[in-house]
């Protein structure tokens, strides 16, 4: 309709209706692409024969008078044919309608990309614009839009539609399929009682007053990341039961291959992550456009190593992201990577060579030394050392190249070994020693220096592992002295070699080293 009808229409509302004019809420410009009819909204709706089962919901529900009332609204309208869903939804008829509704009129120009509209509801809706300019109302299309009427905006859309739930709601629907991150989240709700919104009703035998009780839940993550509120944007990356049993199947396999064993407190550590790595106070666009997002929690989310299904869930306030592959980092899980010198004793003389690397060495042998006790953990031990000789030759240092490996049980009960393989990343790397009149050293990793002539020889941190991020209220079981970053390249887990050198006397006057263990630290660099 041409611009010039529409100024008469708004001339003749003026003149028949008290009620606050059109043209005091839409200026020419704003209307001049849109047809205006003389009625309300709900004439308007019962003007149309397609509408009439729409219309017969509104009366049936009570929110026919919504429309007529001295107010404006946008109704997203459905024909008789796509109303027929609205029995199959099984949800409140009263819900659904007021999900169709919503304040103020928006009419396409104010329709933009990633508007999102609080309904009657009080769920929201989301605007996205095609590149051809269509427009789309949740998952519906705006088929015929721009209905101005006396009192808001009417737009005919494909589909009759499905009230988004929120992320709390989805959660809380979620089966057993789901149940790990399902029942770790819901279990920090804690429910309150909301005095403020609680009705009193009287009075006990004791003076007490009753009420008629409001309870409110509260959860941790909330504060961070209101998933539950439907005014909040969060993103959510969702883990079923198989792709975190595949990552604890992934971490068991991972410690077999450095020595440790997968216990309940690596369970409880991986699940304390997860929780606090998958809520986003934010709506997540473009996967993978970003390396790292920061969780509300404070925590990395790697979007190279963490895969998800781009096709993601949209929720009445923000969206889930199914997740298909799911890493602890590192620097989370592995609290330090440790072996002994000493185990060059269980090697064969005929696989030694295929392992060690001896230069200017006179005479190698294991060597218990101090004996220590530690009653608090009940054990009691001898540290023994791997004693490397030289002959103090100047310009030929004693060495040994190093493949770290680890203890096993054979089948027939006897101490095997097995070569040691770590994850690829950046490490810090802690050695120990029979610190006392120790010579200075110089460190290698896979032949690249990592310490030049390193003063080994005092007692705090060289000795044993006997200081630094030892047990708690012990000297026991700690990660020695830190010689250094380092960084085990490539992709995959793998060995790597240690080499320590002769680099000249300390206090003492004999070349002789007195290596006790090896210890890698994941920095937070490390994931």
């Amino acid at each position: 309709m041409k611009k010039f009808t529409i100024l008469i229409y708004t001339l003749i509302f003026g003149l028949l209706s008290c009620q606050k004019t059109w043209n005091d809420h839409y200026t020419e410009a704003e209307i001049s692409d849109g047809v205006v009819s003389p009625l309300n909204l709900l004439d308007y709706l019962k003007s149309v024969p397609e509408y009439s089962k729409f219309v017969a919901k509104l009366t049936e529900t009570g929110l026919d008078e919504e429309l007529s009332r001295d107010q404006y609204l946008t109704v997203w309208v459905v024909n008789n044919e796509q109303m027929e869903k609205l029995e199959q939804m099984d949800l409140d008829e009263t819900f659904v309608l007021k999900y169709h509704i919503n304040n103020l009129t928006y009419d396409e120009s104010k329709l933009k990309a990633g508007l999102r509209l609080k309904t009657l509801s009080g769920k929201y809706l989301s605007i996205t614009i095609a590149d051809n300019g269509s427009i789309k109302v949740g998952d519906a299309q705006v088929i015929k839009g721009n209905q101005l009427c006396q009192n808001g905006v009417v737009h005919e859309i494909d589909d009759l539609m499905r009230p988004d739930e929120s992320i709390y709601d989805y959660l809380l629907s979620l089966g057993d399929d789901y149940s790990i991150i399902r029942d770790s989240v819901l279990a920090m709700n804690d429910t309150l009682f909301d005095v403020n919104n609680s009705v009193p009703t009287g009075v006990d035998k004791t003076g007490n007053t009753l009420y008629d009780s409001t309870f409110i839940i509260q959860n941790p993550i909330f504060e961070k990341a209101d998933f539950r509120s439907e005014f909040s944007q969060v993103t959510m990356f969702l883990p079923s039961n198989a792709v975190i049993k595949q990552c604890f199947d992934d971490l068991k396999e991972l410690y077999g291959q450095f020595g440790k064993t997968f216990l309940r407190e690596d369970t409880l550590t991986a699940i304390d992550w997860i929780k606090n790595a998958v809520f986003y106070n934010q709506a997540v666009e473009n996967y993978g456009s970003v390396e790292d997002l920061i969780s509300s929690g404070g925590k990395i989310w790697r979007t190279s190593i963490q895969a998800v299904d781009l096709n993601y869930k949209r929720m009445s306030n923000g969206r889930i992201y199914n997740v298909t592959h799911l890493k602890i980092p590192n620097n989370v899980h592995i609290q330090m990577i440790k072996q002994l010198f000493h185990y060059w004793e269980y090697v064969t003389d005929e696989e030694k060579p295929a392992l060690f690397t001896l230069s200017n060495v006179t005479d190698i042998a294991p060597v218990n030394r101090d004996n220590v006790s530690f009653p608090e953990l009940g054990i009691e031990l001898t540290y023994r050392t791997l004693m490397v000789k030289g002959d103090l030759i100047q310009g030929k240092p004693a060495s040994i190249d190093f493949t770290p490996i680890m203890l096993q049980k054979n089948e027939d009960g006897s101490t095997g070994y097995k070569v040691v393989e770590v994850p690829p990343g950046e490490y810090n790397l802690y050695l120990g020693f029979r610190s006392s009149a120790h010579p200075f050293i110089n460190v290698y990793i896979d032949d690249k220096l990592v310490a030049k002539s390193l003063n080994v020889e005092p007692s705090s941190p060289w000795n044993y592992d006997r200081s630094t991020n030892t047990v708690s209220g012990t000297k026991y079981n700690g990660w020695g002295g830190l010689v250094g970053p380092v960084n085990i390249d490539g992709d995959k887990v793998r060995s790597f070699r240690i080499k320590i050198e002769f680099a000249g006397l300390g206090k003492g006057t004999v070349e002789q080293m007195e290596p006790y263990h090896w210890a890698l630290v994941p920095t937070q660099n490390n994931y």
